[in-house]
């Protein structure tokens, strides 16, 4: 039987791992996929360090991962871990990943923003999209827009869990509210190529994607695997970002969202919303088969099979 391969997916909210088999027609067999919610960059508005409490965190995180490795027969050489965002934006982000490898023994290591598009854009291609799809994944700290076609590789520092403490917080650092974000979303997203997806399939990777698809489907609760693949309106996304807003945290609770999202969904909402604006997309699909599908695809290429 194939060995096992997985892929851990750091992210400025999330911490993801995946763990899968190549079949032997080269496809991906999911043996299995947990999802944390460390929240690894909370604070990076406000500070240019990791916060202490959220370092704790995420390292019970990977050694939790870890474990559940050694207890499914994952070898480490089979293992690739990955941090996105927070760790670039950091300033001690590579040499709190470094720390990680020595006390948790997790392979991990700090993605540049092309490498992260590039493999957005991969585990989208690898699910039978064509190379002209364009591709979005709205994070806890950045966005990335890619397009194999286009030979496009791209990032922005706006994500759900920065511009929330930044504009939507408690303490808000900038003034303005939920306007104000909607206005600075725009402005980042202006630096993408503008018009790039008319004619174009495009496809929004991660769970902002995924939650809006729950939303817009009605359910009586979230439930990533009843959308996968859902087909959405790009136009509708700006005004319900806005009307999610003005919603009380208890009031979102009460929606078909997932409950460590309820309080940055609008935020990420945003800048999905501003990357479609600029992009001129009219429709788009959305997958929960994110950055980690494309890490462990790219693993298997230095990998016998």
């Amino acid at each position: 039987m194939t060995q096992l391969t997985a892929a851990i997916d750091l992210g400025t909210n999330t911490a993801l791992l995946l763990v899968a088999r190549r079949t032997s027609a080269g496809g991906l067999e999911v043996v299995e996929e947990l999802c944390r919610t460390p929240r690894l960059g909370s604070g990076l508005a406000r500070r240019t360090t990791l916060d202490p409490e959220a370092c704790a965190r995420a390292q019970a995180v990977l050694q939790e991962y870890r474990a559940r490795l050694a207890a499914l027969g994952v070898d480490l050489s089979r293992v690739r871990a990955v941090g996105t965002a927070c760790l670039r934006r950091a300033t001690d982000g590579a040499a709190w990943a470094q720390h990680m490898r020595t006390v948790t023994g997790v392979p991990l290591e700090v993605l540049s923003e092309e490498d992260e598009a590039r493999l957005s854009a991969l585990a989208v291609s690898a699910e039978g999209v064509g190379p002209e799809a364009v591709v979005i994944d709205v994070g806890g700290g950045s966005t990335e827009v890619g397009c194999e076609a286009l030979d496009l590789r791209q990032s922005r520092p706006m994500g759900a869990v920065v511009l929330t403490e930044t504009f939507l917080g408690a303490e808000p650092l900038q003034p303005g509210g939920y306007p104000a974000l909607w206005a600075h979303a725009q402005a980042q997203a202006a630096h993408f190529p503008r018009g790039i997806a008319a004619g174009r399939p495009v496809v929004a990777v991660g769970g902002t994607g995924v939650n809006l698809a729950c939303l817009q489907a009605k359910l009586t609760r979230f439930d990533p695997h009843a959308v996968e693949g859902a087909e959405l309106d790009a136009h509708s996304v700006a005004a319900l970002a806005r009307d999610l807003a003005s919603l009380s945290l208890d009031e979102r609770r009460a929606l078909p969202i997932e409950a460590e999202r309820v309080e940055v969904l609008p935020a990420g909402l945003a800048c999905l919303a501003a990357t479609l604006e600029q992009l001129s997309a009219s429709r788009f699909r959305i997958t929960g088969r994110g950055l980690r599908y494309g890490v462990i695809r790219d693993l298997w290429k230095s990998l016998p099979a």
